[in-house]
C-alpha cells in the first residue's frame, strides 16, 4: 500500500507529536521504527509497521522481523517505502536516520524517541546529525 499525506496530515502530525513527547523507548512498542511508522500513519491513515506492531520485544526480534520481510537493514526497509532525499531537503513529516534510528523531521530538528537528562522524551537533533531521509509523498 502506498502511503500518502492525506488533508489535514499537518495537525495529526502535531497531534502524534504531543501524544509522545514523553514516550518510553521499548521494542515492539515505541522503537525507532514503530515511532517514525506511527507518524507515517498519522499522515496517511496507513500503517507501514502494522503487521510487525507488538509482534517483537527485543533487538534480535527486530532483527529477525526486518530480515524476514528480506530487509537487511533499516535503509534498506526505509528505500523499499519511501524514495531518499538528500537531508538538507527533507521536509516536516519526512523521515530521517541519525546515529543508526529513525526519527520525524520537524524543520531544521528531527524528533527521536531518547532520553533527555534521565527522562523518557522526544530527543531533537539537528540537521548536521542526520545520515539520511525519506520523503513520505504529498497527495
Amino acid at each position: 500500500m502506498e502511503h500518502v499525506r492525506t488533508r489535514g496530515w499537518e495537525s495529526a502530525l502535531a497531534d502524534y507529536l504531543a501524544a509522545h513527547r514523553a514516550a518510553v523507548f521499548a521494542w515492539g512498542d515505541c522503537d525507532c521504527v514503530l515511532f517514525a511508522a506511527g507518524a507515517v500513519a498519522a499522515m496517511t491513515g496507513s500503517d507501514p509497521a502494522a503487521e510487525v506492531r507488538g509482534r517483537y520485544r527485543t533487538r534480535i526480534g527486530a532483527m529477525r522481523k526486518l530480515r524476514g520481510r528480506g530487509w537487511a537493514s533499516l535503509e534498506g526497509m526505509m528505500d523499499a517505502h519511501f524514495a531518499q532525499v538528500p537531508p538538507a531537503f527533507a521536509q516536516r513529516g519526512d523521515i530521517v536516520m541519525a546515529n543508526g534510528s529513525l526519527g520525524v523531521c520537524i524543520g531544521r530538528t528531527a524528533l527521536f524517541v531518547g532520553e533527555e537528562g534521565g527522562a523518557p522524551e522526544l530527543v531533537s537533533l539537528p540537521l548536521a546529525s542526520w545520515s539520511q531521509a525519506w520523503r513520505v509523498p504529498h497527495g
